[in-house]
């Protein structure tokens, strides 16, 4: 975290430095993308690159628009206590009905930005709008860690913040070997078998091996118990029965999904976590931690510290409160880090009481 702390200072005196200079950078799809100084006008399309945006400048100032479930999220998390410029933020770029990520080319137009990001991955009918519109189009492509790792360098570069961006890229190396201790063979071998869950029209959605998740699940010491699965796809009650997982996580995302929803499901209930009341909602930071965002440490070290209660040492509160200062400027107090932990519907799960204030 050391990093991070003399990053955002080196940060600051580069964006000082580089405020005129011309900037080049290579997106996510490897198109080359020139700027004549640092994009202080941005419109951000994919839903996480907005709050990355503001974790690298420790503001909303740069954005002129961004995706309108940053601003719901916002509203449910600290994001909009530490950032309240980003109430000003417009949120109508984005098409109703076609797709999540149609862009409203005209609409974005209107506003002169220097710089749009878009998804890279899905598909030119989102890309080719903008870019015949003639607008500076960079694409951000979602994927695993090293991919992660990208995004946060080119949204540094885009804004003439690649010493912070390298310290956020650093912090999350650090993490990375501090927990590498979980994943000795000796240890994969006994590792609790965990399933991540979400819910989708009613139905329940489990996450497989190949994604942001399973790279958490085994970074923390664990198994993925719906491992051969493909992405996230729907699982019936007796799938989940068949895994029967030590752990069930449950998705931020959702509201109405928490522990006492697994607790009273009458299939579910059935599954070894259940009975062992190891259902947990992860918590939301600034942002939510699953997925590819600046706080995805904070899921790596909340995760190792739940399923081992021997290993490296972890003071997550204190974690907490360092990397909320590091990222965002913002000193977070024993209320706030209780609300980020969501006590109020973990408390009564297994050992979640670690968590608790001293």
């Amino acid at each position: 975290m050391r990093r991070l702390v003399v990053g955002a200072l080196l940060a600051g005196l580069v964006a000082g430095l580089a405020k005129a200079q011309p900037i080049a950078f290579e997106d996510l799809a490897g198109r080359s993308i020139s700027l004549s100084a640092p994009a202080s006008r941005i419109i951000a399309l994919p839903i996480p690159a907005a709050p990355t945006l503001m974790a690298l400048d420790r503001s909303p100032a740069r954005l002129l628009g961004m995706h309108p479930i940053v601003r719901a999220i916002a509203r449910e998390s600290l994001l909009a206590r530490i950032f309240p410029g980003i109430a000003q933020v417009e949120t109508n770029f984005v098409m109703p009905g076609a797709t999540a990520f149609m862009p409203n080319v005209e609409a974005i137009a209107a506003t002169g930005p220097d710089l749009v990001l878009q998804r890279g991955e899905r598909g030119a009918d989102i890309i080719g709008p903008l870019i015949n519109a003639g607008l500076t189009t960079a694409l951000v492509i979602y994927g695993d860690e090293e991919i992660s790792r990208r995004n946060i360098a080119m949204l540094g570069a885009a804004i003439g913040a690649d010493a912070r961006a390298e310290a956020i890229i650093g912090w999350r190396k650090a993490v990375a070997e501090r927990l590498a201790p979980l994943r000795t063979p000796e240890l994969r071998a006994k590792a609790p078998r965990i399933l991540f869950l979400s819910r989708s029209a009613g139905r329940f959605v489990a996450t497989g091996e190949e994604s942001i998740m399973g790279y958490a699940i085994s970074l923390a010491g664990g198994r993925n118990a719906a491992d051969g699965l493909t992405g996230s796809k729907t699982a019936s009650a007796e799938q989940m029965m068949i895994w029967d997982p030590d752990v069930i996580l449950l998705n931020s995302a959702v509201p109405d999904l928490t522990p006492q929803t697994v607790l009273d499901d009458p299939i579910l209930s059935g599954t070894r976590a259940a009975k062992d009341r190891r259902v947990y909602k992860i918590p939301t930071g600034a942002y939510r931690w699953e997925p590819p965002t600046q706080e995805n440490p904070f899921l790596w070290l909340w995760l190792a510290a739940l399923l081992h209660e021997t290993g490296p040492a972890i003071d997550l509160r204190h974690e907490l409160r360092e990397g909320l200062r590091d990222l965002y400027g913002f000193a977070a107090s024993e209320n706030d880090l209780d609300q980020v932990l969501r006590l109020d519907v973990n408390g009564s799960s297994r050992a979640y009481s670690r968590f608790a204030r001293p």
